[in-house]
C-alpha cells in the first residue's frame, strides 16, 4: 500500500495536509522548495508552482494529481471536510496560515508521520547504505591528502568535490577539525593547518536520493601522545560495547547508559557533551534520540540510528567515533565498513 494511505488510514480524518519539505519529500519523493501534498478519501494531490509542476508530472506520473495552487487549492480541496490533519514541524508563517484558514477543524499528526519515517523501507535502506558506501569513498581517499600544512578547509572541500563526482549531496555540512579544533563537536573547518601530533576528527555523510549517510572516524597524525591513545582506545570501547549490546525494545535511555557508563568509569563522563546518537533518513536528525533523555523512545526493528560516543578536552583535542547502524534481527548491524582501529598516517 502506498504511504500516503496508509497514514491517511491510520489517523480516521477526513483530510491530511502535509506542508515539511522533509515531509513532502518523504510522502512523494520529489523535491521542491515549494510543495503542499493533500490526502483524502478519493484523491491524492500534490501542489506546486509553474517552476516545477511538469517536472512533478513526469516524476509523480499516477500517484498524485498534481497541480499548480496555494492556500487556496487546499481549502477548495477540503471545503467539506470536518477534520483535516496536519504536520506541525513548519514555520509560524505556516502555522498561522492553515489557522487562520482552518481553525478548530485542524489536527497534529507530526508524531504519526514520525512513528512512520521511524521504520525505514528496504528501498529507504537501500538509499542509505548507497549513501554509505560513497560516504566512505570519500573517506579513504582524502586520508591520502593528510599531509602536514594541509587546512581543514581543504579536506572538507575535497570530500564534498567526490560525493558530488559520485552523484551524491551533502547531508550536513563536512565537519573537519584538527588537534584543538575537535574538542568541539561541531566545529566549524577553518584554515588551521595540519601539524605533527594532531588528532583530526572526520564526521561526514553523503546524500543519495534524498537519504543521508552519517559517520565519523578520529585519525593520528604523527606522533600522538600516551593520553590521546588511551582516550581513543576508551572511545572506542564505549563505541563498540554500545553497538554489540544495543537491542529492540531498549529505551534511548538504556543505549546512552551503555556507552556512558564506560566513559564515565574512565573519569571522562564530564566531556562526553552530546547523547549517543540518532535516528538518521530523509533528515540527518530524526527520532528516535539515544540521549538520557530519551526514557520514553523504544528501539525498534527496522530503525536507522547513530552510535557515536566522544570524549572532548576542551583546548586539546577530541575523540569520536560513530556508526550509522541498522537495527535488524533485533540487534544493531554496523552499515559502516571501515575499521574503527586508530589509523595513524
Amino acid at each position: 500500500m502506498d504511504i500516503c494511505r496508509e497514514i491517511y488510514n491510520s489517523v480516521n480524518l477526513d483530510a491530511i495536509v502535509v506542508y515539511s519539505p522533509s515531509n513532502t519529500f518523504y510522502l512523494s519523493g520529489f523535491e521542491s522548495s515549494n510543495c503542499q501534498i493533500v490526502i483524502t478519501k478519493d484523491n491524492q494531490f500534490f501542489i506546486t508552482d509553474d517552476r516545477y509542476i511538469n517536472e512533478a508530472k513526469i516524476v509523480l506520473k499516477d500517484r498524485f494529481k498534481v497541480v499548480s495552487g496555494g492556500i487556496d487549492t487546499i481549502e477548495f480541496i477540503c471545503r467539506d471536510c470536518k477534520s483535516i490533519g496536519w504536520d506541525s514541524n513548519v514555520t509560524y508563517n505556516t502555522y498561522k496560515l492553515l489557522h487562520d484558514t482552518f481553525g478548530e477543524k485542524l489536527f497534529d499528526i507530526q508524531k504519526v508521520i514520525e512513528s512512520f519515517r521511524m521504520i525505514k523501507s528496504q528501498d529507504e535502506i537501500n538509499n542509505i547504505v548507497k549513501a554509505q558506501e560513497i560516504t566512505e569513498l570519500a573517506f579513504k581517499e582524502v586520508l591520502k591528502d593528510l599531509k602536514e600544512g594541509v587546512s581543514e578547509i581543504e579536506i572538507a572541500a575535497k570530500i564534498e568535490y567526490i560525493f558530488l563526482k559520485n552523484g551524491a549531496g551533502l547531508a550536513f555540512d563536512s565537519i573537519v577539525a584538527f588537534g584543538e579544533n575537535g574538542a568541539s563537536p561541531h566545529a566549524h573547518r577553518t584554515f588551521r593547518k595540519l601539524k605533527d601530533g594532531d588528532l583530526i576528527t572526520i564526521d561526514i555523510g553523503a546524500k543519495w536520493n534524498g537519504y543521508c549517510a552519517d559517520m565519523t572516524r578520529t585519525v593520528g597524525f604523527g606522533h600522538l601522545s600516551d593520553e590521546q591513545v588511551k582516550v581513543y582506545n576508551i572511545v572506542l570501547n564505549a563505541q563498540q560495547t554500545a553497538e554489540d549490546k544495543i537491542r529492540v525494545g531498549m529505551s534511548g535511555y538504556e543505549a546512552d547508559k551503555i556507552a556512558r557508563d564506560i566513559i564515565e568509569k574512565e573519569g571522562y563522563g564530564n566531556y562526553f557533551t552530546h547523547s549517543l546518537g540518532h535516528s538518521v533518513g530523509v533528515d540527518i536528525h530524526e527520532k528516535i534520540t539515544l540521549s538520557p533523555r530519551s526514557t520514553d523512545e523504544i528501539i525498534k526493528n527496522g530503525m536507522i540510528v547513530t552510535v557515536e560516543p566522544g570524549i572532548y578536552i576542551p583546548n586539546k583535542f577530541g575523540v569520536r567515533i560513530e556508526d550509522s547502524v541498522l537495527i535488524k534481527d533485533n540487534k544493531a548491524n554496523s552499515l559502516a565498513k571501515i575499521d574503527k582501529k586508530l589509523i595513524i598516517i
